[in-house]
């Protein structure tokens, strides 16, 4: 594995834990649901890297984190996942 990857992997992780944490903070009820907000930011942040980098767009990037469209795609599947009361 690349030695460059693990701190943006690492990156990313911190940052989706911290959106699922703050969204739990405000919207949520329940332990069950802090889980589930952070898999959802979790995911969401992947999906974002992962859909941005194929299609080679970037906003705002620190190192190899694409941070603007993680950011939007993982709080978009938070409001999902609380649309769906899943």
């Amino acid at each position: 594995m690349d030695c460059l990857l693990l701190p943006s992997v690492a990156f990313s992780l911190l940052l989706a834990s911290l959106y699922g944490a703050v969204f739990h903070f405000i919207w949520g009820k329940s332990w069950r649901e802090l889980g589930l907000y952070w898999a959802a930011a979790v995911l969401g942040f992947a999906i974002g890297q992962a859909a941005f980098t194929l299609l080679g767009l970037s906003v705002y990037m620190i190192g190899e984190v694409r941070v603007a469209e993680g950011t939007i795609v993982s709080w978009a599947c938070m409001f999902v996942a609380k649309w769906l009361k899943v």
